[in-house]
């Protein structure tokens, strides 16, 4: 999606909300509607500061029992777009910021993405340390997920080997075999 795109998507939903702040005041009246909006922006800071915590915290349990944090890093990509949306001014973002923050409604969500397969998430233990995710562009759809390409059952680990200076090199990816997979060579 070009800039040009991007740009028009923005100002037509802008334009949209406009006009449903408009009609909304011409029933409630302009000071209600500021209230409400102003209202719903402080509840929605309120919502967003509880459960950003309570992701936090299950998403360093996770990584402190050597999981993988996939469900929490998706939910906390959500609560950042759904704060986000509630300090918006504006009713219909504030129906998505909340839809995005509660949490009943964000676990359905983000369980229905990582279920999907648009969301990978990948983790790396040792001294790299790190944890980063992606959207696949390559999501085919249906239940055989990701198309192409060999699945190998093992353990992968990365060796390193010092050299002259002090500094440790890796040196290429190993695949271990499991012990009940040792009988099969190649992808399956």
């Amino acid at each position: 999606m070009g800039f040009g795109r991007v740009f028009l998507t923005i100002l037509i939903f802008a334009l949209v909300e406009v006009m449903v702040l408009a009609a909304v005041a011409d029933v409630i009246g302009w000071p209600v509607t500021i209230i409400a909006v102003v209202t719903t922006a402080l509840l929605g800071s309120v919502l967003f500061r509880r459960q950003g915590l309570d992701t936090w915290v299950r998403l360093n349990e996770r990584m402190n029992r050597g999981e993988m944090p996939g469900r929490e890093l998706v939910e906390g990509m959500m609560l950042l777009l759904g704060g986000a949306f509630l300090i918006t001014p504006g009713f219909i973002t504030d129906a998505l910021g909340f839809v995005l923050l509660l949490p009943f409604t964000r676990r359905a969500l983000a369980d229905r993405l990582i279920r999907r397969g648009a969301v990978q998430a990948f983790a790396s233990r040792g001294g790299n340390g790190g944890v980063f995710f992606y959207q696949s562009t390559q999501w085919r759809g249906g239940s055989g997920g990701f198309g192409g390409g060999n699945v190998y059952d093992g353990d992968a680990s990365v060796d390193r080997e010092p050299t002259n200076d002090g500094d440790q090199r890796r040196r290429p990816l190993t695949l271990d075999e499991n012990e009940e997979d040792s009988g099969r060579d190649g992808p399956r």
